[in-house]
């Protein structure tokens, strides 16, 4: 079975719905100059509806990169707080023998 994620399958619809839509005005009934007059505005309204989901799409890529930068910021600061806990016990463990006459062996 085909995987479907890639949109291949979309961009097939969607390239034979144009192309019937255009093959279908092409061979209705309708003088040349009404023909144009409607292949323009499809063109239009296509191209309205095009820019429309790459603005769209452009949102929701920025909006992804921008909670990636967040998390990654988030994990960065508690991966810190946790390096500096352990350097801290350490230090003081270290303190902490020292006092005691045990040998650190540092």
């Amino acid at each position: 079975m085909a995987d479907d994620r890639d949109g291949g399958s979309l961009v097939a619809f969607l390239f034979g719905a144009v192309l019937g839509a255009g093959l279908a005005l092409l061979l209705a009934p309708r003088t040349g100059k009404e023909t144009r007059e409607l292949l323009k505005e499809k063109r239009e309204e296509f191209t309205k509806r095009a820019k429309e989901s790459v603005g769209e799409s452009r949102e929701r890529a920025e909006d992804f990169v921008q909670k990636g930068r967040e998390f990654f910021e988030e994990q960065s600061e508690r991966l810190i707080s946790a390096f500096e806990a352990g350097k801290e016990a350490m230090r003081e463990e270290f303190a902490r023998r020292k006092a005691s006459g045990d040998d650190v062996g540092v």
